[in-house]
């Protein structure tokens, strides 16, 4: 199965508050600066990164969202440890950093980053093509 079907349903569980997602608060960043730099290599148009905004803004109003934000519920340093120590670029590390201090899933669909994390048996790394709905709405 598609792995685009599969974030789709992960997305959809989402919004119905059946998941709930935890992010650091420089995922608004990443997020934009993709949606950026895929106008640039015209792999999207203009409407559809305006298009991404208006869900992301959605998402970001949503109960079920959780906003970490640094010197708050992460530090720079303790990510830049774990980063180190497990040989993850920090940006990687700073979402892992959140999913093990909530106790949450890390849902990825970076193919090198799971292989790397299944490899040191780290218990919350899923990879997201395997995600199953919650709600039934794969069924």
């Amino acid at each position: 199965m598609k792995l685009r079907v599969r974030a789709q349903w992960l997305l959809t569980d989402i919004l119905n508050g059946f998941v709930t997602i935890h992010v650091p608060d420089r995922w608004l960043d990443e997020v934009c600066g993709g949606l950026v730099k895929g106008v640039h290599a015209k792999r999207i148009t203009l409407t559809q990164a305006h298009d991404a905004m208006r869900v992301v803004r959605d998402l970001l109003k949503l109960p079920n969202w959780q906003i970490h934000y640094s010197d708050l519920h992460w530090r720079h340093e303790e990510v830049a440890e774990l980063a180190m120590a497990t040989s993850l670029s920090f940006y990687d590390a700073i979402y892992l950093f959140v999913a093990e201090k909530v106790g949450a899933v890390f849902w990825t669909a970076d193919r090198k980053l799971y292989g790397f994390l299944r490899r040191s048996s780290n218990p919350r790394a899923r990879w997201i093509g395997n995600y199953q709905p919650v709600s039934g709405n794969g069924h």
